[in-house]
């Protein structure tokens, strides 16, 4: 196994926040957002949107479940879904992407692996996708 080539950048910003429970081993929300894609090596630019669960520790460690849909600037929609792990505000995702467009079906199947941060100043999350090799 093994990092490959980059596939994208990413921005996205909350949309939504919803408190769903908390007890002693820490909080559990449903949250949404939104964000842009700027593609590398074949990858699409274009908008998605997500939303999904997390738990927060009282460790401070944030385990979350994400699921949404990537539409491309040339109109062709991908779903994913992915879990990532924050520690003090950085993070790493495992992402795997479908379609049923023809021209991106190369993408089915597809697993990256993304790194970054939390901006907390800008609100936003930003970070690289890179092609999973296994």
């Amino acid at each position: 196994m093994g990092i490959g080539r980059k596939l994208f950048n990413e921005i996205d910003k909350p949309i939504g926040y919803k408190k769903v429970y908390e007890n002693s081993y820490g909080l559990e929300i449903e949250a949404s957002w939104d964000g842009i894609i700027k593609g590398y090596n074949g990858f699409p630019d274009g908008k998605n949107v997500g939303s999904g669960k997390s738990f927060e520790g009282k460790n401070g460690i944030i385990i979350s479940n994400w699921e949404g849909v990537f539409t491309t600037n040339e109109e062709e929609q991908l779903t994913f879904k992915g879990l990532d792990m924050n520690k003090m505000g950085k993070f790493v995702v495992l992402r795997t992407y479908s379609t049923n467009s023809k021209k991106l079906s190369w993408i089915n199947g597809l697993v990256c692996l993304l790194e970054g941060i939390f901006n907390k100043n800008e609100k936003e999350f930003r970070s690289t996708g890179y092609e999973w090799i296994f």
